[in-house]
């Protein structure tokens, strides 16, 4: 039976990481995923609508104290050497590294858990 996870987020589609370590899924480019058209606001309730949740694991909370350091004290723009924690649970899909407001965060995907 095809998921709506088989269509979309497909990891094999995941670009490779560029040189400051950052890389977008091409199914999250799509405005349709987007909170009032705001480029960097996902809006969750139109991934569930589509059977998905979203979650993202934080730089700041997640990395080394040196890549941290690194990054927030030494103004060095590069995450390249973050490998983001898989959020706990089952089936969650790395969708991509980007820099956000407090520093980069790692997006990730699943069909929704049903209990």
């Amino acid at each position: 039976m095809d998921t709506p996870i088989r269509k979309l987020f497909d990891p094999r589609f995941l670009p490779p990481r560029d040189e400051d370590g950052m890389c977008c899924h091409p199914d999250l480019l799509s405005n349709r995923w987007n909170k009032d058209d705001n480029e960097e606001a996902y809006d969750r309730a139109k991934f569930a609508a589509a059977g998905f949740e979203i979650t993202f694991v934080e730089f700041e909370y997640d990395a080394p104290e040196q890549l941290q350091a690194e990054w927030y004290e030494n103004g060095e723009a590069n995450c390249s050497a973050w490998q983001p924690s898989t959020p706990d649970g089952e089936g969650w899909i790395f969708c991509g590294i980007w820099d956000a407001e407090d520093g980069p965060i790692a997006f990730y995907v699943r069909e929704m858990v049903t209990a």
